[in-house]
């Protein structure tokens, strides 16, 4: 995946300065998940049965695939998990572009704004060297259709839905469904922004940012990490970093959607995981906080040549991450 930024236009600027960053570090709950956290769980457990969507175990193994993001296969029914054949149209492609179509209601342009990557002559040339160039949907659309072709212009917005990150328009269009504002989410492109927003901790705002490794997670809590450079390692690194001028950090976020305490486990819902919407087991230790077992650094690297015959290699591990951010409910 790469970053995306998004257009700020509409946000409100809150200063950056460190009285903003208070968060406690291991934010007591004050209550129960209530029916706000049962209603943005739902929606992204129904999403990914619409995609029938990817399987992630706590070992971090892929062991089911589901439709990926430019499928035309028939998304399917989240009651019955059956393709239904009178929607034809509702292909995963065409899913992804409904939540960059919500995240345009809030930020007028984002949609639009996404982008079509080509070389030129490479149709012609599989080695075709010249430089890729980007296009943006508002500019590509009326040239695709100006003959009336609308194979064209759906093939654009499926070409713009594979070359755009849609992880954080994912969680902006659960966020959307459920009825929050503005003023208690930061609907954005890109997860660090409502993560800055949550260190800012501004009057009304939904989530609050805590340390997943003093923290108890709870269905409808975000769970963060971070990818990329920078790359922050830890809870303390994201209350620094978001501090500096000009802060951004590639990051991922997931909503918590089950704990189950006896079991030591939580389930996670993410999307553009591995171009699906995937459903993600994770271990907890015996205080009920995130595993330090999905903790990177404590894994030994190994050659990747080698890794293909060495049961013991993790390279493959997709809960391996910089869990840095639990972004509490704290909205009922």
């Amino acid at each position: 995946m790469r970053l995306s930024l998004p257009i700020l236009s509409g946000f409100l600027i809150v200063s950056l300065s460190s009285a903003a960053f208070a968060a406690a570090p291991d934010c007591p709950r004050a209550a129960t998940p209530g029916p706000l956290a049962r209603a943005i769980a739902q929606i992204a457990l129904d999403e990914y049965a619409q995609f029938s969507g990817h399987r992630i175990n706590a070992g971090g193994a892929l062991w089911k695939a589901g439709a990926t993001e430019s499928e035309t296969e028939l998304l399917r029914d989240p009651d019955t998990g059956a393709a239904d054949a009178a929607q034809s149209g509702r292909y995963a492609w065409r899913r992804v572009w409904e939540y960059w179509l919500a995240l345009e209601r809030h930020v007028p342009g984002e949609a639009w704004g996404r982008k079509v990557i080509a070389v030129p002559g490479l149709l012609d040339d599989p080695l075709a060297a010249g430089r890729a160039s980007e296009t943006r949907l508002r500019d590509l659309i009326p040239r695709a259709g100006d003959d009336g072709n609308d194979t064209l212009r759906q093939a654009a917005v499926r070409a713009a839905m594979n070359d755009s990150p849609w992880s954080a328009a994912f969680i902006s269009y659960l966020m959307d469904k459920a009825g929050l504002t503005p003023q208690q989410f930061r609907f954005a492109s890109a997860h660090w922004q409502y993560v800055q927003r949550a260190l800012q901790q501004p009057d009304g705002y939904a989530y609050r940012a805590c340390d997943p490794r003093t923290t108890v997670p709870a269905v409808g809590d975000l769970l963060c990490y971070s990818r990329g450079t920078p790359l922050l390692r830890d809870f303390a690194a994201w209350q620094s970093a978001a501090l500096r001028p000009g802060f951004a950090a590639p990051a991922h976020c997931e909503v918590v959607v089950e704990v189950d305490a006896g079991a030591k486990k939580i389930e996670t819902v993410g999307g553009n995981v591995v171009q699906s919407i995937a459903r993600r087991r994770l271990r907890l230790n015996e205080e009920n906080r995130l595993s330090l077992s999905h903790d990177p650094a404590r894994h030994p690297v190994t050659a990747g040549s080698a890794c293909g015959r060495d049961s013991t290699c993790e390279d493959g591990n997709l809960n391996l991450q910089y869990w840095g951010v639990l972004l509490q409910l704290t909205a009922q």
